[in-house]
């Protein structure tokens, strides 16, 4: 039987990725992914009241500039222009829609790009999941925000970029896809093996979560690795007995 290169490759690769310890997400990073998540609404509110400002604005100088250039304004027109401001600022209010982000584009987002928009799709669909999944979403948002620095050096045909893909264009939206497939009175009934669809979903989320964490300590391996080769370099090139 041939020997496969490749194959081999991927099998270290996934030995040494189990064998990597996988710290919990920090206090912090999960407090961190709940502000960029408030950030998010906030930013998108903001740019609503900006339209609904303007356009309260503009009306108002249109109805200045015509009773002053054209006539009066009567009471009727009057109505009817703020009847009209209202309407537009009900739209305003409602449309335009975030545009939800898919899964075929995470696919193909640059590693610069990829926790980014999985984050921004993950918190567009977070209505869609049950509460229990809560905190698993919570700390996979935390880990894509640990992961964003350390891709930024990341090539788009690097293995690990190509594994990132997979894992958040691929597998990550076919679990939550799949489960709100399922009908709601159904996800919480006890399967054959006396779990249910909603615990699954949990556990797919845990998995997810920890191979984020297993990337980015692999990455930071990489990086000491690179800094204490870097060190013993000075060390032995300049001889400072400071330089550890």
């Amino acid at each position: 039987m041939a020997f496969d290169v490749q194959a081999e490759a991927r099998a270290q690769d996934a030995r040494r990725r189990r064998a990597l310890p996988v710290v919990p997400a920090s206090s912090a990073a999960l407090s961190d992914a709940a502000g960029r998540r408030r950030s998010r609404s906030l930013q998108q509110a903001a740019a609503k009241a900006t339209r609904m400002v303007m356009l309260i604005g503009a009306v108002i100088v249109a109805l200045i500039a015509w009773s002053l250039i054209v006539q009066p304004i009567g009471t009727s027109v009057l109505m009817l222009a703020v009847l009209a401001t209202a309407a537009a600022l009900i739209g305003l209010g409602v449309f335009p829609r975030a545009r939800d982000p898919q899964p075929a584009t995470i696919a193909s987002a640059p590693p610069t790009r990829l926790p980014a928009v999985t984050d921004a799709w993950l918190d567009r669909r977070r209505k869609a999941l049950p509460a229990l999944a809560a905190p698993q979403i919570d700390a996979i948002s935390a880990r894509l925000a640990t992961l964003e620095p350390q891709l930024a050096s990341v090539a788009a045909n690097d293995p690990v970029a190509a594994d990132l893909n997979r894992l958040l264009g691929q597998h990550l939206p076919e679990l939550v896809e799949r489960y709100t497939r399922v009908p709601a009175e159904l996800r919480r009934k006890p399967g054959p093996d006396g779990e249910s669809i909603e615990t699954r979903l949990v556990e797919g989320l845990g998995v997810v979560e920890t191979e984020l964490a297993r990337v980015s300590e692999q990455l930071a391996q990489g990086d000491r690795e690179a800094f204490l080769i870097q060190g013993r370099f000075l060390e032995s090139r300049y001889g400072n007995d400071e330089i550890k």
